[in-house]
């Protein structure tokens, strides 16, 4: 009988009983964990059963944290090994290491080449109601574990899909086929069933890091007076938080904030469409409300109090449950309520499109009371009222935890990293490897939204070139008096539209193995443009030059720098090799046909 290349060798359930919580661990049989082969993918799937006498009698039950853990024996790496995990509650990040004892715990993504040169690729998945993590096993070089969790106390059942894995000669097409794999299992689309929001299409301006939570009227109105005394042509307009009515940390109604905005929401919108040409207008919201949840006494939701539900630290949220008011559909979720009438009461005012945060913050106020199924449910209502009101024009934010992203049915984008930090320059490398190695697997499931930038910053052109090379939005957050134009010209064609590449921006075969911090291969970022390739490389150790490489393949081909329009002829087997320095960067179009590109010297309209 052959081996296969994955072999589960232990499957442990974490049990608690009694009123003291009394925690054990116990083996559980072979037959808890199905392993299935298909061609070149297996899936590891649990089916675990904790034995129930007299359910009315205390027996033991999974523990929330961590129910069961799966140990695997692998192929041992030949490689550095990539590893995608949660290190915030709510953000991703990559890191590479040498060997499986040291992945770290949380991980959900891991990709490495074995000694025959072979891709190898792991993927944790959350499927319905568990989440797997991927971790290392101290002492152990041969395999890792998996974390299996429900978050949710109580349970004598975990059953779900937890793993793939995978080999081959495409490290993009075993992501591929591995996420395609879990999103069927979840009922969810992959990015080619969620097509982009057109009205994110052009320049957009996000009030974010420009007037913060003290976002206003006359705050917003001043900038674009400067926009248009620029002519930077913004197509959409993010109002981010602080336009919303709260007290104490908390929502307390459905309109605009009176003082900031005195003529109400829908007049502000009014003026940005009608004074300055602004196409589509966002507002910011919560996933549970605001950051402290919802006031359900306050005077405008004391009747909505149907929508709502206390947590066990008494913080208030949409709920989950069925409306319980006698005059409420009685196939409705308090949740779906909520959004309902909130975002039909946004889309009255001229609202088009809507951010929401907080995402990965419900697990944990949750945690114990609350299954990821639950969660799930969230996620559903959410998305139904986006399509219906906005058109699925949805921005998903602080949402990279698993059982979030394994959740969405149909909401076309993520943010894939921590906030952009203008005002801290070192934070470069981290926001660009933290994007860039997320949407490698993001980038299968949706568009990714790698953040607004400031077009006045000393990093202010390479962040641009990270933005439009994402294949996302693409949106600036500058304050009044803090625009550079020019940073903008090598995105606006010649009528001053914004130009937008094909796919997902993801890191170049080059650059998967190689920790672009600290080693001397750059940062390698590749899309597609009209169907022909472009790479942003940009240099991140701040330590030693780094070098990156172009290499013609088995045709000749004409390597253009869309910086400076030149142009560089490379014979069928030649390189070009580019020396950059920490925070340099070099962007080129690969032309094998034929490529139209509006590099810096075209004439646009923009700032003349």
């Amino acid at each position: 009988m052959t081996r296969r290349l994955l072999e589960v060798t232990s499957v442990i359930a974490h049990t608690e009983c009694g009123p003291a919580g009394e925690c054990a661990a116990r083996t559980l049989p072979p037959e808890s964990v199905d392993v299935r082969d298909d061609a070149d993918l297996v899936a590891v799937a649990v089916h675990a059963q904790l034995p129930v006498g007299n359910p009315i009698l205390d027996h033991p039950t999974f523990r929330a944290p961590c129910a069961l853990t799966v140990t695997c024996a692998l192929p041992m790496p030949g490689s550095p090994m990539l590893c995608l995990y949660q290190h915030k509650e709510w953000w991703m990040r990559p890191t590479w290491v040498s060997g499986f004892a040291e992945v770290p715990q949380r991980t959900q993504m891991l990709l490495w080449r074995a000694a025959d040169s072979r891709w190898h690729l792991l993927l944790a998945v959350s499927d319905r109601a568990c989440r797997a993590d991927i971790r290392g096993i101290e002492g152990r070089a041969d395999g890792v574990a998996i974390d299996v969790s429900t978050n949710q106390a109580g349970r004598t059942t975990v059953e779900g899909l937890t793993l793939l894995y995978a080999y081959g000669d495409d490290p993009y097409m075993l992501v591929e086929r591995c996420v395609r794999r879990a999103a069927r299992a979840n009922g969810i689309a992959m990015r080619d069933g969620r097509p982009f929001p057109e009205m994110l299409r052009g320049l957009g301006w996000c009030t974010w890091d420009s007037l913060g939570q003290q976002v206003s009227e006359e705050g917003i109105v001043a900038k674009m007076e400067e926009f248009r005394r620029l002519r930077v042509p913004i197509s959409w307009v993010l109002i981010d938080d602080g336009w919303s009515r709260t007290a104490d940390n908390k929502l307390t109604g459905f309109d605009a904030d009176p003082v900031r905005f005195p003529h109400g929401l829908a007049y502000t919108v009014d003026v940005l469409k009608r004074e300055y040409g602004v196409r589509h207008v966002g507002v910011w919201q919560a996933f549970h409300g605001y950051w402290g949840g919802v006031d359900s006494d306050a005077a405008e939701l004391r009747a909505c109090g149907y929508m709502f539900e206390t947590l066990p630290d008494g913080m208030a949220v949409p709920s989950s449950q069925l409306s319980q008011d006698a005059l409420a559909c009685p196939t409705r979720s308090g949740g779906e309520r909520f959004w309902r009438r909130w975002d039909e009461a946004l889309a009255h005012d001229g609202i088009d499109f809507v951010k929401v945060d907080a995402q990965s913050t419900m697990s944990v106020l949750t945690r114990g009371v609350e299954s990821f199924a639950a969660l799930r449910k969230r996620h559903e209502v959410l998305d139904q009222i986006a399509a219906e009101v906005f058109d699925s024009a949805l921005i998903n934010c602080m949402g990279m935890a698993p059982e979030n992203y394994w959740s969405r049915p149909t909401s076309p984008i993520v943010r894939t990293s921590d906030d952009f930090f203008p005002r801290i320059p070192e934070s470069l490398p981290e926001h660009a490897i933290e994007n860039a190695y997320c949407s490698l697997l993001m980038g299968c499931l949706y568009h990714c939204d790698w953040d607004m930038f400031w077009t006045k910053h000393p990093d202010a052109r390479v962040h641009a070139w990270l933005r439009w090379i994402s294949g996302g939005p693409i949106y600036c957050s500058d304050a009044l008096g803090a625009t550079d134009p020019q940073t903008l010209r090598p995105f606006l064609d010649v009528d001053g539209a914004l130009t937008h590449p094909d796919g997902v921006g993801m890191p170049i075969e080059a650059s998967l193995l190689h920790d672009p911090v600290h080693g001397d291969v750059p940062l390698g970022i590749g899309n597609t443009f009209h169907g022909d390739d472009v790479v942003l490389f940009v240099g991140l150790n701040k330590d030693a030059a780094q070098t990156a490489h172009i290499a013609a393949g088995d045709a000749a081909c004409d390597v253009h720098d869309l910086e400076s329009g030149a142009h560089v002829p490379l014979d069928a087997h030649e390189t070009l090799d580019v020396e950059l320095s920490y925070g340099e960067y070099a962007v080129f179009a690969i032309e094998r046909g034929g490529i139209s590109f509006p590099h810096a010297h075209s004439e646009c309209a923009v700032g003349n």
